[in-house]
């Protein structure tokens, strides 16, 4: 196979599980009153832990009085809290609650379920074919830089 047929195969592949998530989460958002972006950040903390609002400004790509905003939203519909920082009151730390975070295990639960029924329908060899590449792409993946420019 050429490279240029992997690649369009993998676009493919990334055009449709992108298409499946996010299906999911707009079920998630309209039945939660929560936006894209936030749902983006949800899912952010839910990965990386507690945040400060300058690293949330930078990983959303957001001015910080937009985050400001967006977060005092979130907190207003309780699925994120704001602590004070341990050694500077002046930072303000932006967790998940936990009706945050079961909205985020919600999402991933609907993800896992379209994932299993699509793998569940492979022949053993191609699902092992698959166990066997993936960790692989998934590290080349990991070290693809996504900071913003």
């Amino acid at each position: 196979m050429m490279d240029n047929d992997l690649t369009a195969l993998l676009m493919d592949w990334l055009k449709t599980s992108l298409m499946l998530a996010l299906h999911d989460i707009t079920r998630l958002t309209r039945r939660t009153g929560l936006t894209l972006a936030q749902m983006n950040v949800l899912l952010h903390l839910y990965y990386s832990g507690p945040r400060d609002v300058s690293h949330l400004c930078e990983t959303m790509q957001i001015s910080p009085p937009g985050t400001s905003q967006m977060i005092e939203r979130m907190v207003q519909l309780g699925v994120v809290e704001r602590k004070e920082f341990p050694g500077d009151r002046r930072v303000r730390m932006v967790d998940l609650t936990e009706l945050g975070q079961r909205i985020i295990l919600e999402s991933l639960s609907m993800h896992r379920a379209w994932v299993e029924q699509l793998f569940s329908e492979l022949s053993p060899e191609d699902r092992e074919c698959l166990v066997s590449t993936l960790p692989r792409l998934i590290e080349s993946a990991a070290k693809v830089d996504i900071r913003p420019s």
